[in-house]
């Protein structure tokens, strides 16, 4: 629902145009992540990538320096423009002590990589919304849709951080519509902006997820999971004084898409196809640690059968059932 990367370089800036074979190769790496669990839990997700002619790969803005606006670049154009943005934020002034100096300070040239992006996406039954409209000749309006969210998202980072935004990038080519947004703090003059700090307060694509699940009825408020999030959610407000940055982030997209479309027939399908999902899911993602348990436990049954010293003697291995083995506790 909403990330954040803490270093763009040459890479992250051609990742950001869909049509990039930079950005070809990262969807195929990731895919391949996806699949890895630490627990041994190996489930294939579905490649969640597609192609709608209609919209092409995405549209992209970058920060004009004069302005301070957003101009609606193409792919090529953007990297040319965000190579050197890039290497404008490559440094900063920081002031060390210096004795040679008169007021015993100087301001020193240092080299950092100066820009972070983020990353936000519209509530899954929005997205599905959008892409429909869109395969049915309302390919304008999404697009109209997607510079409003362009420009609402550069106002909401600034005013929320100060830090100043560079360029946002939104991209058709997945299931659900979502947005880059490339950022700094180095001001025009090389020195930090007033007003930022390394902290922007965010409570990560998990929280917002589970907040936008809980207030949208498809989970209820009183679970673990929406409890969990709120706890983050109500503990960083405090923190930052003000409601964290992903999660305004994903209501400004969300609230757009509501302004634009509206609720329909078509809307309420698509929140029910959402909903009776989400069973199938966590079930399908039940079974798969249940099955990696079972392996588990199959293997440390052949190691103590060898090695019955390792094995507590308040642990029973007992019976067979569906292809594992029934585990007691004295």
């Amino acid at each position: 629902m909403a990330t954040f990367q803490r270093q763009i370089g040459w890479r992250a800036v051609r990742h950001g145009v869909v049509e990039s074979t930079i950005h070809k190769e990262d969807v195929a790496l990731n895919n391949e992540r996806r699949g890895r669990y630490w627990l041994g839990v190996e489930v294939q997700p579905e490649d969640g990538h597609h192609e709608i002619p209609q919209l092409g790969g995405g549209l992209y803005f970058v920060r004009d320096q004069k302005t301070g606006k957003l101009d609606e670049l193409d792919g090529d154009k953007f990297i040319a423009a965000m190579d050197v943005w890039t290497a404008e934020k490559s440094w900063y002034y920081r002031q060390i002590e210096d004795d040679k100096c008169k007021d015993g300070k100087r301001w020193k040239k240092t080299r950092t990589k100066g820009v972070q992006g983020m990353v936000v996406s519209c509530s899954p039954w929005w997205s599905n919304l959008i892409y429909e409209a869109a395969r049915n000749g309302h390919a304008d309006e999404v697009k109209e849709l997607s510079r409003k969210l362009a420009a609402e998202l550069q106002a909401t980072v600034e005013k929320q951080t100060k830090r100043q935004v560079l360029s946002v990038q939104v991209h058709f080519d997945t299931v659900n519509l979502h947005a880059h947004v490339f950022s700094t703090r180095i001001g025009d003059d090389h020195k930090f902006i007033r007003g930022t700090t390394k902290r922007i307060g965010l409570i990560g694509p998990w929280s917002c997820a589970v907040l936008r699940q809980g207030e949208q009825g498809f989970i209820p408020q009183d679970s673990t999971n929406y409890r969990t999030a709120r706890r983050l959610y109500e503990r960083n407000a405090k923190r930052m004084g003000s409601a964290p940055l992903d999660w305004v982030m994903c209501k400004t997209a969300d609230t757009l898409c509501q302004a634009m479309f509206g609720f329909s027939p078509r809307l309420t399908f698509w929140r029910q196809v959402y909903m009776q999902g989400l069973p199938a899911m966590s079930f399908n993602r039940l079974l798969a640690l249940q099955d990696a348990v079972g392996r588990e436990v199959q293997v440390w049954e052949k190691f103590a059968a060898r090695n019955r010293d390792y094995v507590p003697s308040d642990i029973v291995l007992g019976r067979g059932v569906n292809g594992g083995r029934e585990v007691h506790f004295n």
